[in-house]
């Protein structure tokens, strides 16, 4: 991680210990012709627009007084959502029993895209196991293009 980046997840996390809420992920990064510094927060109930506008407020303030970007740049607070995306290993381990999509970079079997149950996280083997239409799917991480949790349409089961 950069020192950028960790000076300001340091900071976030920081300002999100007075909320309810939890850091979920950090993102600072250029998208088109300006930067981005995208928080996606967590709570154990539910995230509302007002918490994200509380964080979002609180965390600009923290900015402004320690200077830390000195460039022109957007900040965006939000919750990451029901469909969520896996990106740590936390993530992955917080899923596992549910719903799941994954992209690959490269093909397995004959697909490239994968929606079941996650079964496991192993991360010293770098791997997720999924079980897609009763058959076990085992995926490395490192072809792992995208992963998000999946919201279960229970009326279709």
């Amino acid at each position: 991680m950069s020192k950028k980046r960790e000076q300001l997840k340091e900071l976030a996390e920081g300002v999100l210990e007075d909320f309810s809420s939890s850091l979920y992920l950090l993102k600072w990064e250029k998208r088109g012709g300006e930067w981005v510094l995208e928080l996606l927060i967590d709570d154990e109930g539910q995230v509302t627009t007002s918490d994200c506008a509380d964080v979002s407020g609180r965390v600009s303030d923290e900015l402004d007084r320690r200077d830390l970007i000195q460039k022109e740049y957007v900040l965006q607070v939000s919750s990451p959502g029901v469909e969520r995306p896996l990106i740590k290993a936390r993530h992955y381990q917080s899923a596992i029993g549910g719903s799941v999509e994954v992209n690959t970079y490269g093909p397995i079997g004959n697909s490239r895209n994968f929606v079941g149950t996650l079964k496991s996280y192993d991360e010293e083997n770098g791997e997720i196991e999924l079980e897609v239409d009763g058959k076990f799917v085992n995926i490395p991480l490192d072809n792992v293009s995208k992963a998000t949790t999946r919201m279960v349409d229970l009326d279709s089961s």
